[in-house]
């Protein structure tokens, strides 16, 4: 492992996220509440790695996120479309190369994130409003996006929750459990 990616984990208290993997801290959570009861808002740092590998697995999250880029190499965020389209956006530092420093994903969007091809690491935040809540999140089979992106087959299968694994946040997970 790079020294300044365990370095970040170390300082920050970094865990894997359940489901996901990616290594994760929240930073944030909005003490205001919303009718339901969740955080108004919620920001935490998450880090990726080659090896060993920390990614974000497929899934989908009913409230936008807006993802920024801190340091590191590029990191690669898939949208797949209820429609059938999708895409892939690099967060990043090159602006002249199309990078971008921010970027939101919608809500009912289902997402996914990796270092970018030929990185090791990448540390990044997200900031959701309202905020993240355990019962907010789901993850998204392999066999549920099966056979309906063309070009993003090998990102699927490697990335895709695989089947028969757990795809919701344990019972009585917290924003708390994951807080610095």
């Amino acid at each position: 492992m790079n020294s300044r990616a365990q370095e970040l984990i170390n300082y920050f208290g970094m865990k894997p996220l359940p489901v996901e993997g990616t290594y994760f801290i929240n930073t944030y959570i909005s003490e205001a509440k919303t009718e339901a009861g969740g955080p108004a808002g919620t920001a935490g740092l998450g880090l990726y790695l080659k090896d060993p590998i920390s990614i974000s697995t497929t899934h989908v999250l009913e409230f936008d996120e807006v993802w920024h880029f801190y340091e590191g190499d590029p990191i690669a965020l898939y949208e797949f479309h209820e429609d059938g389209t999708a895409r892939t956006i690099t967060l990043g530092r090159d602006i002249a190369a199309g990078q971008v420093r921010q970027h939101t994903i919608k809500a009912g969007v289902v997402q996914a994130g990796e270092v970018a091809p030929g990185g090791e690491w990448s540390f990044y935040s997200c900031t959701m409003s309202p905020g993240f809540i355990g019962t907010c999140f789901r993850g998204v089979t392999k066999a549920e996006l099966a056979g309906k992106y063309k070009g993003y087959e090998e990102i699927i299968e490697r990335i895709g929750v695989p089947d028969g694994h757990d795809t919701k946040m344990p019972s009585g997970y917290v924003n708390e459990q994951f807080k610095k």
